[in-house]
């Protein structure tokens, strides 16, 4: 009788955390060299005091490297004496998960939550008081580590023989009182004077301290290696599959091949269409996870560290290890000599980078690199008097703020009233095979979608799934219906460019990753809806975006209203169009992807889907109205931007005019489910003659006094059309 042993469920193993701890006195080669020499190692945290900082063009700048992740105690900075005097940097290893914690504002000290266990960064001046007066003061939790420069001795011998130093006794009874252990060996020096005062406390049992000579950074100090055992690994997170090599996509397209067989006949009704949809999702998604490999979150070395560096690194490490306490000239010379490879080795490496540059491509993501606010990983958010420090509490009240800032009692009533256009515009539902595959297939986005299907994936199966694909198009406009799997989105929230305060909502971007193959019928309904829009002058001729001849950009409208299916029945639009446009907007759902966490999906109850081809289409229709409202040769409209031109014989009279016009315009957006924000509402006066004073505009309650100047649609404007 044969038996059978039930598999073991595997247990997710404990790690040890590995910390690298240093003070690299503010030198440009040692914090290089700190990093350089941790990533060698391997080592997954490493903490530095006095690192290098410096300003240009308004960007503050600090040493980085592609293995780690750098977080700083403060954002911003314009001299030394605000500048952060810690920084530190955790391994990009998808078994690290790291949220900055922020219970008091210094630049001297810096607290990270690693997994389960939150990590110290101190530093402390000699003659300060403030960063050791909020060290004593903070609450110790659980599994804490705390480790940096504290300069400070203790008589008893704690940490080194001889007289208190400093405020020694109150670091020792601090240490005592909470239950943190010194992890450092007695009257083993941390600098070359023969002083101890890099300390490392911890409450974590069988926690350790080593000062290590291999890893010298050339700096007065030496380095602490400190492991923290039994550390819990981060949580796995849903991640992206690739298939990108020529055997992965072969694979790829035999899977679908075979289960091709199972995709549904039938798509004859709205829940046939919803099977057909998914179907054809969980196909390409099975097959990609089989075929590919998840996308890790992994570490890279810095490519400007070469084999000289580490040559005159080991050098300097073999000369000082003869003068381990001393500042011989031999150590100054070789340190010196290091120093000059290092800077040699970096500005070679990104003179021979330039070098190569031979397209615009190149040049352009230069520039981009240039104006990048900076490789600081977000701070706390703060919404509404709020902290939020973990990543997932992040996402979820950046979904809160960007995502659901209305909510279905904002809409208007009834959508579905009967409505008796004067004139039928033609809208065929017959799609041909050719025209879903260039919906689908011929566009720039090559970015994966919330199923995870990239446009090479699907050219590379089109031949088989295209007859469906053509199908499921038809199906959708024939019944007026947007298959379900289809209006769940991704977003994933980015920094806007140039923000460089990221504790605040206003300086977060969402962008939608939607379906590839939802995105195609899509993309297929907007060009109709917009060769349509021109050819029966549907929209007012001085609407542009979103319109061929009328826009050269791809706006996408992201709104904070739901406009719901009675945007243009009255316009003579079918029924089934409208239908399919309410059932496009209707029961939308998103998570969000912030850094390296991602939330459950939830109900969006308004808004258009950002991101969607369609969307700015659908959008520019519904607001169309409000370039028929009165003095309709003096409204202009590009996307989401309005302009009002009012026309007189005096000032007074143009206000008048102008207020009157915002004010039919506010109560047309109250009627339509629409807001328009004072703050982003700006007044311009054109004169010949020179004027004195000039009265406000009224924008609902708020008045809206002239600008000397404004941007619109990225021209400046003057009085006078000075440019």
């Amino acid at each position: 009788m044969g038996t059978s042993r039930r598999p073991r469920a595997r247990r997710c193993e404990k790690k040890t955390l590995r910390v690298f701890q240093a003070n690299v006195g503010k030198i440009p080669p040692v914090h290089d060299c700190a990093l350089a020499l941790a990533d060698s190692e391997r080592y997954d945290i490493v903490l530095l005091q006095e690192p290098w900082t410096t300003t240009a063009n308004s960007r503050c700048l600090t040493k980085t490297h592609p293995a780690y992740d750098t977080y700083s105690p403060v954002e911003a900075w314009n001299s030394n004496s605000t500048r952060p005097r810690v920084m530190t940097y955790v391994r990009r290893d998808s078994k690290l998960s790291a949220d900055q914690n922020r219970p008091y504002q210094s630049r001297d000290i810096l607290w990270l939550t690693v997994n389960d266990t939150i990590v110290v960064n101190f530093y402390r001046q000699n003659d300060e008081r403030d960063a050791l007066d909020t060290l004593l003061q903070w609450p110790i939790p659980d599994r804490c580590l705390v480790a940096g420069d504290f300069n400070a001795r203790h008589h008893t011998g704690t940490w080194q023989t001889g007289p208190t130093t400093n405020r020694g006794h109150e670091i020792a009874s601090w240490a005592s009182e909470n239950g943190l252990g010194l992890l450092n060996t007695s009257d083993i020096p941390t600098n070359p004077h023969g002083n101890t005062i890099d300390l490392a406390f911890s409450n974590v049992p069988l926690a350790e301290a080593n000062v290590e000579d291999h890893l010298a950074t050339s700096s007065d100090h030496f380095t602490l290696s400190l492991t923290l055992p039994n550390v819990e690994p981060a949580p796995t997170q849903p991640g992206k599959i690739r298939v990108t090599t020529d055997d992965e996509l072969k694979r790829f397209v035999e899977i679908v091949e075979l289960g091709s067989t199972a995709i549904p006949v039938a798509a004859s009704s709205p829940l046939e269409l919803d099977e057909l949809a998914s179907t054809l999702v969980s196909l390409l998604q099975s097959a990609a996870k089989a075929a590919g490999r998840p996308a890790r979150k992994g570490a890279r070395n810095a490519p400007w560290w070469t084999e000289e560096c580490a040559l005159a690194a080991a050098g300097y490490r073999a000369i000082r290890r003869l003068y381990p306490l001393g500042f011989n000239q031999e150590v100054q010379i070789a340190k010196r000599d290091f120093h000059r490879v290092v800077r040699r080795a970096k500005r070679l490496y990104w003179r021979n980078l330039i070098n190569s540059f031979s397209d615009s491509s190149s040049v352009f993501k230069a520039v981009r690199w240039l104006r990048s606010p900076g490789a600081f990983q977000p701070p706390p958010l703060q919404v509404d008097d709020v902290v939020y420090e973990t990543q997932l509490d992040k996402a979820n009240a950046l979904r809160r703020a960007t995502l659901e800032r209305r909510t279905a009692e904002d809409d208007i009533q009834d959508p579905w009233i009967e409505v008796s256009p004067s004139k039928t515009i033609p809208f065929p539902q017959e799609i041909s095979l050719e025209e879903a595959q260039d919906a689908t297939l011929r566009t720039g986005n090559t970015s994966p979608g919330a199923d995870n299907s990239t446009v090479k994936l699907l050219t590379a199966v089109w031949h088989i799934i295209g007859t469906h694909v053509r199908r499921l198009f038809e199906g959708r406009l024939a019944m007026g219906h947007h298959p379900k799997p289809f209006r769940a989105a991704e977003v994933v929230m980015i920094a806007k460019p140039g923000r460089r305060d990221l504790t605040t909502s206003r300086a977060w971007r969402p962008i939608s990753q939607l379906s590839c193959l939802g995105k195609g019928l899509e993309r297929l309904v907007a060009r109709r809806l917009a060769w349509a829009c021109i050819h029966h002058g549907v929209v007012h001729p001085q609407q542009a975006g979103a319109l061929p001849k009328r826009s050269a950009t791809d706006l996408v409208a992201a709104l904070v209203h739901d406009i719901e299916e009675a945007f243009a029945r009255k316009k003579g639009w079918p029924e089934r169009l409208a239908r399919w446009a309410g059932s496009f907007m209707d029961d939308r759902s998103a998570c969000v992807r912030y850094q390296d966490t991602i939330t459950p999906l939830s109900p969006l109850q308004c808004g258009l889907p950002q991101g969607s081809p369609v969307s700015p289409i659908l959008f520019l229709l519904y607001t169309e109205p409000i370039y028929r409202l009165s003095n309709p040769q003096g409204r202009f409209g590009y996307a989401d931007d309005t302009a009002i031109l009012c026309v007189g014989d005096t000032i007074e009279e143009t206000a008048v005019a102008a207020s009157r016009s915002f004010e039919e315009m506010v109560r047309w957006g109250a009627a339509n489910g629409v807001s328009f924000d004072p703050k982003k509402t700006k007044v311009m006066r054109f004169s010949r003659s020179k004027l004195e004073t000039a009265p406000a505009i009224r924008h609902g309650d708020v008045e809206k006094h002239p600008e000397a100047a404004m941007r619109w649609l990225g021209i400046w404007l003057d009085s006078s059309l000075s440019f």
